[in-house]
């Protein structure tokens, strides 16, 4: 009886004591390196299903279909896997189904305020066609066509490489000195201009009005960079706090001396109520982009400013928020009507010409967004990166022959699901990793991308002392953090 007694004592302190070792195990395993392996249905408790709701089917078993998982029908949804502890990386991996759509990329969030997602490819449909393979590695990996040799990955010769999450070899020129020339223009809020150096110089002059369509003084910030080195920065105030019609026009000069041969940008940040109405320059060759933006010159000047310019993008986007601003957009061999503000109307080339074609918007008065560069003469055009792949990209009858790009081809897994693995560094003082899949333009394909698994390795270094006190250190950290 004594003996029974003891057993009954000591059996569910043997009980607590070993779930405790388990659960300490979980949390701080020996290998530092934890799997979950779970079903996309909604069941798990380490990763959510997909929101907005509108943009997906319900998780779980889908009608008809055959499978369980989650549909993604609209772009972008995003999800959020519970963290089993302090790691440094995860290897996520995602079973998927592609219908309709050429382009996906998974991204976790690194920055909350701005939203700002770090991206990986995890599918292109292009590659999965024959003539294609992969070479390199490390930064100067990417695909070539089965003609071409390697080495054009690292050529800047830009007109038959393309780009995706990855940076081109730097562009090096320098044109001789020679007198300043001035274009007016209407551009209306942030834009980056690329140079090359005339002589030993970059050197801009811009004219710059703060229209003051709201009340409050505005800022101007230049940024001058050198592939990814900032040079200089120079912040300027426009307007004040009680304007309430047109500001005067400032004039502001942005000089890099010394240049050394390469592509120059310049970063001039502000919001749309800052108008840019002229720029002069010595610089030979110059351009904007990606982004360039028209905009009106009501008050500034009668009459109405047409938007010229010169575009090796194959792909533009454009979108007016005036109803002024509709009207039609015509871009080499392609054109569209823009009927609605706040929408956004597609202009895609067709030729097979890689030069430059001209852009023409009659009225001004609009956004547009290629995957190119402009200028506002043939003679300035120059490319200082290579056109960036996007959803729209059709290498073979864009004439490109290499892609620089960390993308890994899927595994095909059967009845047309693959299986991608991407790797991501994790922030220490994370709960949660905030993920989002973008699919661009699927709604207007009628396509999908359907999930059905994820797998999930988190990874840190194998347990030691020093290892184990680090980590209890940051778990400490993050405990005290979150009852703040």
């Amino acid at each position: 009886m004594n003996r029974l007694a003891k057993t009954l004592f000591v059996f569910p302190w043997a009980l607590a004591i070993a779930a405790l070792a388990w659960l300490v195990v979980q949390r701080f395993p020996p290998s530092g390196t934890v799997v979950f392996d779970v079903p996309f249905d909604g069941t798990s408790a380490w990763i959510d299903p997909f929101l907005p709701a509108e943009r997906t089917t319900r998780p779980g078993l889908q009608a008809d279909e055959g499978w369980s998982g989650q549909r993604v029908v609209q772009d972008p949804v995003y999800t959020s896997a519970r963290l089993p502890g302090v790691y440094d990386e995860v290897d996520l991996e995602i079973e998927f189904r592609p219908i309709r759509q050429p382009i996906i990329e998974i991204g976790l969030l690194r920055d909350p305020e701005s939203l700002s997602f770090e991206f990986q490819p995890i599918w292109y449909a292009p590659l999965e066609r024959e003539g294609w393979r992969g070479v390199g590695e490390g930064t100067r990996r990417g695909y070539v066509r089965s003609s071409a040799g390697a080495s054009v990955l690292a050529s800047s010769d830009y007109q038959k490489l393309a780009v995706w999450h990855a940076s081109a070899t730097s562009y090096v020129a320098r044109d001789p000195s020679g007198p300043p020339s001035k274009v007016a223009v209407s551009l209306r809020g942030s834009h980056d201009f690329w140079a090359v150096p005339a002589g030993n110089d970059v050197s801009f002059t811009f004219e710059i009005q703060d229209v003051n369509r709201a009340k409050g003084p505005d800022t101007v910030v230049f940024r001058v960079y050198r592939g990814d080195e900032e040079l200089t920065r120079e912040a300027v105030g426009i307007g004040g706090s009680r304007d309430t019609a047109m500001g005067p026009v400032v004039t502001k000069n942005v000089t890099v001396t010394g240049a050394q041969p390469g592509a120059y940008r310049i970063q001039f940040s502000a919001d749309d109520d800052v108008f840019i109405r002229s720029i002069e320059t010595a610089s030979q060759r110059w351009v904007v982009g990606p982004r360039l933006s028209f905009g009106d010159i009501v008050g500034f000047e009668p009459g109405i400013k047409p938007g010229v310019a010169w575009s090796d993008s194959r792909h533009l986007v454009a979108e007016t928020f005036h109803r002024e601003g509709l009207q039609r957009v015509t871009f080499g061999d392609a054109g569209v009507k823009v009927l609605r503000t706040h929408e956004a109307f597609t202009l895609d080339r067709t030729d097979g010409d890689v030069q430059p074609k001209r852009l023409d918007v009659p009225l001004g008065d609009m956004r547009v967004i290629g995957d190119g560069w402009f200028s506002f003469t043939p003679e300035a055009f120059f490319a200082p990166q290579p056109r960036r792949v996007t959803d729209f990209t059709d290498p073979d009858r864009e004439g490109i022959d290499a892609i620089l790009t960390p993308y890994i081809r899927p595994v095909a897994i059967g009845d047309d699901w693959y299986r991608a693995t991407v790797r991501f560094a994790i922030d220490p003082t994370s709960d949660h990793l905030r993920l989002a899949l973008s699919a661009p333009n699927v709604l207007t394909r009628a396509g999908a991308v359907d999930v059905r698994r994820f797998r999930l390795t988190y990874r840190r270094p194998p347990l030691t002392w020093s290892e184990w006190w680090r980590v209890l250190r940051q778990e400490a950290v993050n405990a005290w953090r979150r009852m703040m």
